[in-house]
């Protein structure tokens, strides 16, 4: 006896799924690590999406897109709890700590608020264009426009130091 063609649709879209994830997910990871600086957080984050994705697959439209969109969101949340952390630990006193090892860009990009990094690093890193960019942050395009330009001149001003 053959399955139902409920099951075949279903299987159809987990096999789906599973090629989207071993066609994009070390290009999602990069993504998340030039985002976060951290190859290990970067990992969580884009498994996290992937899962939080799968949750809601047979509404998702473009899937591409979806997933970019929700690495994006992980990354930003993930940036935000980091700076929370850190002025927690500066009103304690307590110094961050810096390993030295970092570089010069990663350490420039560091110091953009986190908005402006995700722009420069979707329209510089992954090449995106800005509709693209706009529809990963979930932001007006005119708003990729002025945080791109803004990242750029704050970058330009952290390197000409």
């Amino acid at each position: 006896m053959g399955g139902s063609p409920i099951d075949a649709r279903d299987q159809e879209a987990g096999d789906d799924f599973v090629r989207l994830y071993e066609e994009r997910y070390a290009e999602l990871v990069r993504l998340a690590f030039v985002l976060v600086d951290s190859n290990e957080q970067a990992e969580e984050l884009v498994q996290e999406a992937f899962a939080r994705v799968y949750l809601r697959w047979d509404k998702v439209e473009a899937p591409i897109a979806y997933v970019r969109r929700a690495v994006v969101n992980a990354c930003r949340d993930a940036l935000r709890r980091r700076r929370i952390e850190r002025r927690w630990l500066a009103r304690r006193h307590e110094p961050a700590g810096d390993d030295g090892e970092r570089h010069y860009l990663d350490d420039a990009l560091a110091t953009l608020p986190s908005r402006e990094r995700i722009a420069l690093v979707l329209r510089y890193y992954e090449g995106l264009s800005e509709a693209e960019i706009a529809d990963a942050m979930d932001c007006p395009p005119g708003t990729v426009k002025s945080l791109v330009h803004r990242g750029t001149a704050r970058l330009r001003e952290q390197i000409t130091r």
